[in-house]
């Protein structure tokens, strides 16, 4: 149930696109829309050894962000209350993934949507983006926008048979009656690398089969596709032919509860896809 939605912002004119895609599910759920602005601290190596006029200075550029990020947030939520919706804005004060992270837990969000702004490859490799750093380790689903559309007709889930998938299907078919959307479920399988024996490995195939096809007659109206390969590069490779606008991927739990993602095939598709990816984790 979308109760409560987090759109993260930032101060430059990129947010358009966050802000229509909790609009727009925010209408249609009654939902709360919260727009969150967070102020990072001040990170300037010996500031008390600086000058008196230099730490002013600094001080000064602070306040003046704050003040912007009050003016932005009213300017905002004037915009989205006029079409009728209950907009929250919060200043958050800290680093800004812990920042969201924290707030969304504490405030029990159910839905977090930030737009992914592109850093180089040295970035992304040191210490990754804001964003694929959010979807990574919140424990409340992540809409990541890559692009500047919210108009999303052909959703692709990415399905494993685990529960995970199956929830994160319901709520992409929530979703999907929201956007009047497509949905195709793809299951990628490479279970043929882990296996030396081929009658086994073609049993567990055709198990799948019958399993997917139970699903297509579960829910009629969406399309089911199954594959062989690596997973990231096949839901990939068919999200661009097909040009789907939103790829649904489910996050894990390892053996000891931890949230095992970094790897994953998720953070894969998050990296690689050009397009927006919703990465679902049940709360």
């Amino acid at each position: 149930m979308l109760r409560k939605i987090l759109t993260a912002i930032d101060l430059t004119e990129d947010n358009k696109t966050v802000l229509e895609a909790g609009s727009i599910i925010a209408k249609a759920k009654n939902a709360t829309v919260y727009i969150v602005y967070v102020l990072e601290p001040l990170n300037v190596p010996f500031f008390d050894e600086l000058p008196t006029e230099e730490k002013e200075a600094l001080l000064n550029l602070q306040k003046v962000l704050k003040e912007k990020a009050k003016e932005t947030l009213s300017e905002y939520k004037q915009k989205l209350e006029a079409e009728g919706l209950c907009v929250v804005p919060i200043i958050l004060q800290g680093q800004v993934v812990e920042s969201v992270l924290e707030f969304s837990e504490n405030n029990d969000i159910d839905l977090i949507i930030v737009k992914s702004h592109k850093k180089s490859e040295i970035e992304e490799k040191a210490i990754g983006s804001n964003s694929l750093r959010i979807a990574s380790r919140s424990k409340t689903p992540v809409l990541v926008i890559k692009e500047d559309k919210t108009q999303y007709n052909h959703i692709l889930v990415a399905y494993d048979f685990l529960p995970t998938s199956e929830e994160a299907l319901k709520f992409s078919l929530d979703l999907a009656s929201i956007h009047n959307s497509k949905i195709t479920v793809i299951h990628v399988d490479n279970d043929s690398h882990f296996t030396h024996v081929k009658s086994v490995y073609e049993k567990v195939r055709q198990h799948k089969i019958e399993k997917l096809q139970k699903l297509k007659e579960e829910y009629p109206s969406i399309e089911v596709v199954y594959k062989e390969g690596l997973p990231e590069r096949e839901i990939l490779k068919f999200s661009e032919e097909k040009n789907v606008d939103l790829i649904v991927t489910g996050k894990r739990k390892d053996k000891g509860g931890k949230l095992s993602f970094i790897g994953s095939t998720s953070y894969k598709i998050l990296k690689g896809a050009k397009t927006a990816v919703l990465v679902f984790r049940s709360k």
